[in-house]
């Protein structure tokens, strides 16, 4: 056990966390590289159903943000440059366990079929069955994190006061709050969703959204409320990854988003703006670290 009497700003993660955050950047990245080459491929090893392009390329820049704060999060050195990372990892996964239980009809446990061969060579010989290992992984992490959040969420001593200056906490705040809102929406109401989400979607795709929309926003908040504008540097990453590749990817599925109606300019519009409130409390935090 930690002694709660240090202050988390010079107490060193435990070997656990890196396990943890190990494990959750080679998964994390794993699914967001088998959608990525699912066109290449023509299967997918990282998602266990089929979603359309676009889908496919969005939840892949979720996995890759979110990758991008485990595998920094790794590489802390201390205890409250990780603290939002392990809420994010454990409501992302929480919550998508969650709604996978929901959705049981659209996952299937059987042997698949074999995958085609790519430049000669059958990728994936044995019976790999995604739908299990989905289960098995989210059904473990998110009891991992609470047990490491209930032994490590240790009481701060007095730390630098150094926040983000406040118009920033502000847009950064409010940014978390819009997305936060939504995905709750999706979370609670997928079905009304569907109707003003930015191109063709299901009530499953959008459940699947709003676990880690919800943890991304969540990560903003604290963001905002952070006393020591340094340990924004982790979740800022994973945010401005995120926002850049899903930019980037209804961009290139532009004429899915045709006409682009009011949801599709929101859409583009917050993304953008998630991508500059982004890089800049990355600029403050590595100011604020260098100085």
């Amino acid at each position: 056990m930690k002694d709660p009497d240090k202050a988390d700003h010079v107490l060193a993660p435990a070997r656990s966390h890196r396990i943890l955050f190990w494990t959750g950047a080679f998964f994390a990245g794993w699914v967001a590289l088998f959608s990525y080459l699912e066109g290449l491929l023509g299967y997918n090893s990282g998602l266990p159903f089929k979603a359309p392009p676009l889908h496919v390329r969005t939840i892949a820049s979720l996995y890759t943000g979110g990758a991008v704060m485990m595998l920094l999060a790794a590489r802390a050195r201390t205890m409250a440059a990780i603290r939002i990372p392990m809420v994010v990892a454990g409501l992302f996964t929480g919550l998508l366990l969650v709604v996978s239980f929901l959705h049981l009809h659209v996952f299937d446990f059987a042997p698949p079929p074999p995958k085609p061969p790519l430049l000669g060579i059958s990728w994936l010989p044995l019976p790999f069955q995604v739908s299990w290992f989905w289960f098995a992984l989210y059904g473990i992490c998110p009891f991992i994190v609470l047990h490491l959040l209930r032994r490590y969420w240790v009481v701060s001593a007095p730390v630098n006061e150094n926040p983000l200056p406040w118009p920033m906490r502000i847009l950064v705040a409010t940014t978390a709050f819009v997305g936060g809102s939504f995905a709750l929406f999706m979370l609670c109401q997928p079905t009304t969703a569907v109707q003003v989400w930015p191109w063709g979607a299901t009530p499953f795709l959008l459940h699947i959204y709003a676990g880690p929309f919800l943890a991304f926003a969540l990560a903003s908040w604290m963001m905002a409320m952070t006393r020591d504008r340094v340990n924004a540097t982790i979740p800022a990453a994973g945010l401005m990854t995120f926002a850049l590749l899903a930019l980037a990817a209804s961009l290139s599925y532009l004429h899915v988003l045709q006409p682009l109606h009011v949801a599709a300019w929101i859409w583009l519009i917050f993304l953008i703006v998630l991508v500059m409130l982004s890089a800049a409390t990355l600029f403050q935090a590595q100011k604020s670290n260098k100085g």
